[in-house]
């Protein structure tokens, strides 16, 4: 995304004068920190648009996150105050979104986006204004290197999500595998956005057979034929499929009354229950590779509390994004986005294990000058230094009904030095 949508009141705050400074510190967010007021935090989430299915879940999810915390009396005896907004998964509203929980929120930390396509631009952004951004579901390889101070010793942009660069690995093995499709020939259909562009290269590099076609989408468009044909020009065995519900219904439909043929694999933006069985008919016999991370006492915990309802794809990742900036905020002794960058990685990953709802205790082990670990409701979270997990991955098949059957799991040693 170009650079114009950058500059923001905190910036503007810098070139002021020292007097005009004077007047304005309560607005700032360093200054806001040391207060003893609520942490201001917020969510930018995708309630409406192309993940519509998802963003509702997500949202209650981190609302969750910020019940529990504060129901140990917040980071520093300091309540969490989160500020929900509505990305509508698109880039321009997420800014517009971001600019206004920056400006007159003074924020110090984020939850989203979910789209790759929304996350980018924001996280172009962050550093500047030293705010914290964590998103739970965007995925592109791009992400681990943006979100930089200018000399890269802090990094405002992290993930509870994994890199696409597993799911690629993934992809393209159920491509290449005799016991799967074991296809000589692909082509890969992909929505040209980040998200899209960044898997269906990794899924393609990792094919071990001849890619015969690379072929981005529109995904604001209403008629695909074109793009089917474009598709099946070279005619494929396979197609590696990278899209969201909202225009993968057009698609899949207009694939099957066109008659095109050829094998499909579909991307975990596809793994929505409701998708998946109002196209059964379409989409049974299809592969899938889907995040799959190991279980943990926090995952059943966090079902418990989430209520009956199963929980939406990227909700768990998405408590978890908001309980580390909590974590990272109490281990710094200081509520600001810094703190929360420098941080939240060594909550992660070695010291006394705490979950879900665990906050007092975290709390409780920090005052004690004990390292902790936070294993999450949607995977352990080892944060690595471009503040992103490992995760295991399943690979599944899309049974008659719409449920998915899983095949084989891939843990995630098995990535280690892949990426």
């Amino acid at each position: 995304m170009p650079g114009s949508y950058s500059t923001t009141r905190r910036h503007y705050l810098k070139g002021v004068t020292v007097a005009g400074v004077a007047g304005l510190t309560g607005l700032s967010t360093s200054a806001s920190a040391t207060q003893g007021g609520p942490v201001q935090m917020g969510s930018i989430l995708p309630i409406t648009g192309n993940l519509s299915a998802f963003g509702s879940g997500m949202q209650e999810a981190v609302n969750l996150a910020a019940q529990d915390v504060n129901d140990a009396d917040g980071p520093l005896g300091r309540r969490i105050n989160v500020s929900n907004t509505d990305s509508q998964t698109a880039p321009s509203q997420a800014i517009q979104q971001y600019n206004t929980l920056v400006n007159e929120q003074n924020i110090v930390g984020f939850v989203g986006g979910a789209a790759s396509a929304v996350s980018t631009p924001l996280a172009q952004n962050v550093a500047q204004d030293r705010v914290m951004q964590v998103s739970n579901a965007s995925t592109t390889p791009v992400l681990s290197e943006i979100g930089f101070n200018e000399d890269e010793s802090v990094k405002y942009f992290g993930r509870t999500a994994p890199n696409d660069g597993q799911q690629g690995i993934v992809m393209g093995r159920i491509l290449s595998a005799d016991e799967f499709i074991g296809a000589d020939t692909a082509a890969f259909l992909f929505r040209g956005d980040p998200y899209g562009e960044g898997l269906a290269s990794k899924a393609s590099e990792a094919f071990e057979g001849e890619t015969v076609g690379m072929i981005p989408y529109d995904e604001q468009a209403s008629d695909f034929t074109s793009t089917l044909d474009s598709l099946f020009e070279n005619d494929p065995e396979a197609i590696g499929f990278v899209g969201f519900p909202g225009e993968s219904r057009t698609i899949l439909n207009q694939w099957n009354n066109g008659g095109y043929g050829g094998e499909w694999v579909l991307s975990e933006g596809l793994n929505d229950p409701g998708f998946l069985t109002e196209l059964s008919d379409i989409v049974a016999g299809m592969f899938m590779a889907s995040p799959d991370p190991e279980a943990t006492t926090g995952a059943e915990t966090f079902q418990e509390k989430f209520g009956s309802d199963s929980p939406t794809l990227f909700a768990p990742h998405a408590y978890d994004a908001l309980f580390l900036m909590a974590l990272a905020i109490e281990a710094a002794g200081e509520a600001s986005g810094t703190a929360i960058a420098r941080n939240i990685r060594s909550v992660s990953r070695e010291g006394e294990t705490v979950t879900v709802g665990e906050f007092q205790k975290a709390k409780d082990l920090l005052a004690n000058g004990t390292d902790i670990d936070y294993q999450g409701a949607s995977s352990p979270v080892d944060l690595n230094e471009k503040l992103e997990p490992l995760n295991q991955f399943a690979i599944l098949q899309v049974q008659e009904d719409g449920s998915t059957e899983k095949l084989e799991t891939i843990p995630r040693s098995e990535f280690e030095g892949q990426l």
